[in-house]
């Protein structure tokens, strides 16, 4: 492996990073207050990015005083003996992402998103079926919980929409 591309790829990560909290600084904050507020999430990407940079950069360029050269020995894990990864689970996983997208106004997300979370693990060869349900439904309740009622943000609740403007949980 070439310590040169991962220091490349950690500066160009960290420069990505700066850039994008510059942009977010730049995004206006709008008539509504709320929680969050339209500039959070990217903020909180360019930090990210930075930081995840900085920490892979550093570690290369520490790496490198001790040991000489720029090739350094492969890290990380082989694959699992019997299910190793291909192309084919990546692009499954990349449509049912785009299936997501398309199922979450129609269905809303409490029903979208354990289908999406069972199906990725269920991709990605998760073979305990009881934690894929519990993960999948203990997720989605959780982060509708914080997202929705916490943070009062607009997600699509698909056919449950009326039960939800009944009970006084949406104002649609």
């Amino acid at each position: 492996m070439d310590r040169r591309y991962d220091l490349a790829m950690a500066l160009a990560t960290f420069a990505l990073g700066v850039f994008v909290f510059a942009v977010a600084k730049a995004i206006p904050m709008g008539f509504y207050k709320d929680a969050v507020g339209p500039r959070a999430f990217f903020l909180g990407i360019g930090v990210v990015l930075m930081v995840v940079g900085g920490v892979v950069g550093m570690q290369r360029l520490r790496s490198w005083k001790a040991q000489k050269g720029h090739m350094i020995p492969p890290e990380g894990e082989t694959d699992e003996e019997g299910h190793p990864v291909s192309a084919l689970m990546a692009a499954s996983v990349i449509g049912i992402s785009i299936l997501y997208v398309i199922l979450l106004r129609p269905l809303g997300y409490l029903l979208a998103t354990p289908l999406y979370i069972t199906g990725g693990m269920a991709i990605l060869k998760e073979r305990r079926w009881g934690w894929i349900a519990l993960f999948a439904v203990g997720f989605t309740v959780l982060f509708y919980i914080a997202f929705a009622q916490i943070l009062k943000m607009s997600l699509p609740v698909g056919p449950f929409t009326t039960l939800f403007r009944d009970l006084g949980w949406i104002i649609l």
